[in-house]
């Protein structure tokens, strides 16, 4: 019996396995010494990557009320900067981004996302290097993914998946410098076959049927 309970015990592990250890999936694309939205070739380089993946998602541009779904802690939406090093608008014809002065921001999502992307600007990572981005996934596991590396005012795009996870919250530690973020994608990803968190089907039927012989074969030992 003791032998037949190992043998379920390991198809257990083996399907629970299936679906644990989703790792974040980064998109990240800078510029340095930035001064308007075209300057960040890099930036929108990385945010059509990262497009490519997620499917039509939400989008907040600060141009209108912050909707229902989503809160914002920490920063304020502005529409004038003291310079490139300060942050600016990135959405076309618009005119409004948040700015974050020190300190964090943080966006929380009344519907849990798995993917999330941004717009940064004002970035002076030379000088200002301890700046990062945590979430917590639906596991309780932090997660922390450092800013992206541009000076001088340097500009930015970053996005993350974490396939399948339940994201409630993201916050921005931009400890001593000044930020501007604008053009918030965010929700839940389009499924993607190339997911290299997902185990191939053959490969799952191969691992379910192993744990299946291997109760096969507890199940004879313990009759014998």
């Amino acid at each position: 019996m003791l032998k037949k309970l190992k043998g379920l015990a390991l198809v257990g592990a083996l399907t629970t396995s299936m679906g644990a250890f989703a790792v974040p999936i980064t998109y990240i694309g800078a510029d340095d010494a930035v001064s308007s939205f075209a300057d960040m070739v890099n930036a929108q380089a990385a945010a059509s990557d990262f497009f490519d993946v997620t499917g039509p998602i939400n989008v907040f541009d600060f141009e209108s009320a912050i909707p229902a779904n989503l809160t914002v802690t920490g920063g304020s939406t502005v529409s004038s900067s003291c310079g490139a090093v300060c942050g600016f608008n990135t959405t076309a014809g618009g005119s409004f981004w948040r700015q974050v002065v020190g300190g964090s921001v943080t966006f929380t999502f009344s519907d849990p996302v798995d993917a999330f992307g941004f717009y940064v600007n004002g970035l002076q990572t030379d000088l200002v290097p301890q700046q990062t981005i945590e979430y917590v996934d639906g596991s309780s596991i932090q997660q922390i993914i450092d800013m992206p590396s541009a000076t001088g005012g340097g500009g930015a795009f970053l996005g993350f998946v974490d396939f399948g996870q339940l994201i409630s919250s993201v916050t921005f530690n931009a400890t001593n410098d000044v930020l501007g973020f604008d053009d918030l994608y965010f929700g839940r990803s389009a499924t993607n076959p190339g997911d290299p968190n997902e185990i191939p089907v053959p490969a799952t039927l191969f691992l379910f049927g192993a744990g299946l012989l291997s109760l096969g074969f507890a199940g004879r030992k313990a009759k014998s």
